[in-house]
């Protein structure tokens, strides 16, 4: 069986002996919340530990028991890393050990929850991506610095850095070629450095923060729209129409029109 992993949560039931195969292209920290799982490289993870691997790597993981398994998805972009990013690094090479974590009540409590949403259908990408942020603040607050620093001892330092930059200069462009002289990049080295850290292309994700909170905005927000068209660096009022048509399915104001009748409803 092979995950694949568009969604940044994603929980997954398997019989005992079935295999769940993890592919290369974002960082995963796993947990299970019922049974019991081995790893190529964990020979037994309970619901008691969680476990992290690196963008690098390729897992295999094998169900002991019936177990229920659930795999939270980042790459460098997301919340977690910007959080990760205020935690003092340790410059010793940590090898290429597989630490683990132990589960505390407060993550039980957020896999809980995780499972509540999974069971009433909801899986809403913008809220998964806020509950892996969230994720990201119970292992800052609740877990130590020397923790953290052997569970994601695997994941390059360089990932964190460069993620800030971009997050830090995305405000700023309107397009890939924009950020990439921005950062110093050619186009094309920039191109494979984000790919390689993010896990998708640079158009594609610019495109997919855009979208995101262009939707918030319009739904949740009084902005205007020509003031979130402004906002969001769009050359005239024109191009956001076509953006949201392309992207959202509708016009700014439809998406505005039909999230308010939903509200009320």
């Amino acid at each position: 069986m092979k995950s694949q992993n568009d969604k940044p949560i994603e929980f997954l039931s398997l019989k005992k002996g079935q295999v769940w195969n993890l592919d290369e292209g974002s960082n995963k920290i796993i947990l299970v919340l019922e049974g019991e799982i081995k790893t190529h490289t964990f020979s037994q993870l309970t619901s008691s530990n969680m476990i992290f691997y690196p963008s690098q790597d390729k897992v295999f993981i094998t169900a002991t028991k019936d177990s229920l398994v659930v795999s939270i998805y980042f790459y460098s972009q997301s919340g977690i890393c910007n959080i990760l990013n205020s935690v003092e690094r340790s410059t010793k090479q940590q090898g290429n050990s597989i630490s683990s974590l132990p589960v505390i009540p407060v993550v039980t409590t957020y896999a809980c929850t995780l499972k509540e949403y999974k069971d009433k259908g909801i899986d809403s990408n913008y809220l998964l991506d806020l509950k892996v942020k969230e994720f990201g603040y119970i292992l800052r607050n609740f877990y130590t610095n020397e923790q953290l620093q052997g569970f994601f001892s695997t994941m390059p330092n360089e990932d964190l850095n460069f993620s800030e930059k971009v997050y830090n200069h995305l405000s700023e462009v309107r397009s890939v070629r924009q950020l990439a002289e921005i950062m110093n990049y050619s186009y094309s080295g920039f191109n494979k450095r984000f790919k390689r850290s993010f896990g998708i292309s640079a158009y594609s994700w610019i495109t997919q923060q855009r979208r995101k909170m262009v939707y918030y905005e319009l739904c949740n927000t009084n902005k205007s729209v020509k003031q979130i068209s402004i906002d969001h660096r769009f050359v005239t009022l024109s191009h956001f129409n076509e953006f949201c048509h392309k992207n959202l399915g509708s016009s700014p104001s439809e998406i505005r029109r039909k999230n308010r009748i939903k509200q009320y409803t």
